[in-house]
């Protein structure tokens, strides 16, 4: 007889990546986390994207530039997307001021897709202060942050660190 895991995978696995992501949060001692295990990170944004087609059937906006996937995964959950800026080609660095701009007109209750480190494919990341910029005008123009945290340990050598914007938004 095969044994199948729950439908959510396995809860020891779920329990790791959770911690692994968040820290010892409150929103987990308080069961306000939920945590689903998938079939690759690709998996994990299609499941997304999906779940943000049934509840929140809008659109979302991406950075320019992001990982060409991202657009092909929102189109086939049938979403559209919208980008905002994020590079600088000029500078090779990244546009913040742009974003923020682009974000404090954005429409209320709208997703926002947001690399947690290792942007890909530009590799520019905001600093503490730009990250805490950016959450300051989502929390205001009541935005909801998507995060894609492929590359957690890889940019800086520090899973503590690369999971920081995401913590920082919790």
């Amino acid at each position: 007889i095969q044994e199948y895991l729950p439908i959510d995978g396995s809860a020891p696995f779920c329990t790791g990546a959770r911690r692994l992501l968040l820290g010892d949060c409150a929103a987990t001692k308080e069961g306000r986390v939920a945590t689903t295990q998938t079939l690759s990170g690709t998996g994990a944004l299609y499941i997304g994207f999906d779940f943000l087609k049934h509840h929140l059937p809008r659109f979302i906006y991406i950075p320019d530039p992001t990982w060409l996937n991202h657009k092909n995964i929102i189109e086939d959950c049938g979403l559209k997307w919208i980008e905002y800026p994020y590079f600088n080609a000029k500078t090779l660095g990244s546009n913040i001021p742009g974003m923020i701009k682009f974000l404090s007109n954005a429409i209320a209750g709208s997703v926002v897709l947001l690399h947690a480190c290792a942007h890909n494919p530009t590799g520019v990341d905001p600093t503490e202060a730009e990250w805490k910029q950016i959450a300051e005008v989502m929390k205001k123009n009541n935005l909801i942050p998507f995060f894609d945290s492929a590359y957690q340990g890889f940019a800086t050598g520090d899973l503590e660190k690369d999971a920081w914007p995401i913590r920082y938004f919790l």
